[in-house]
């Protein structure tokens, strides 16, 4: 079981997941539904927790999710480069870092990618209520299909 910590359009959600052996991306890839035990729902419009011993949900529901778990087999990482984006998902402005082939462009690999986009030293902003919230994230994987923005991000972004 991992901790699961994701966006969705109307709440956040909390819980724990069980997946098989790799990483929580390769994992997302490879089904179109997250069981969800021990689920907490927290409400975006007001900041109320909903529980509920078990949830599932389809991917479609889901914006995005803070990666957690394993980070897979060291001797199958690849040299890359990154690019700083700003991403529109849901209700959330993310900005981080991309990562592709050191021979070519980051930014334009994005569309080759499977369903789950990791961006790195992401930062997430979005409403709860009446505030302004923001977390700092290492990794985030982003629903590549709910995107509605996609860009490089501009030196005033939240990235140093």
């Amino acid at each position: 079981m991992i901790e699961l910590d994701a966006y969705a359009a109307d709440c956040r959600v909390h819980g724990q997941v069980e997946f098989g052996e790799g990483r929580l991306s390769d994992q997302l890839n490879r089904t179109l539904k997250l069981h969800i035990r021990d689920a907490r729902l927290e409400d975006l419009a007001d900041g109320h927790v909903v529980a509920m011993p078990e949830l599932t949900v389809g991917h479609e529901e889901i914006c995005a999710v803070v990666a957690s778990g394993p980070r897979g087999d060291a001797a199958r990482r690849l040299n890359t480069r990154t690019a700083r984006v700003e991403v529109e998902v849901g209700p959330y402005r993310i900005v981080g870092r991309v990562h592709g082939p050191p021979t070519a462009d980051p930014f334009a690999s994005v569309l080759r990618r499977a369903a789950w986009l990791p961006l790195t030293e992401a930062t997430v902003t979005y409403r709860r209520g009446p505030d302004d919230v923001t977390d700092k994230v290492m990794t985030l994987l982003v629903n590549r299909h709910l995107i509605r923005t996609f860009r490089v991000a501009e030196a005033s972004s939240n990235l140093p």
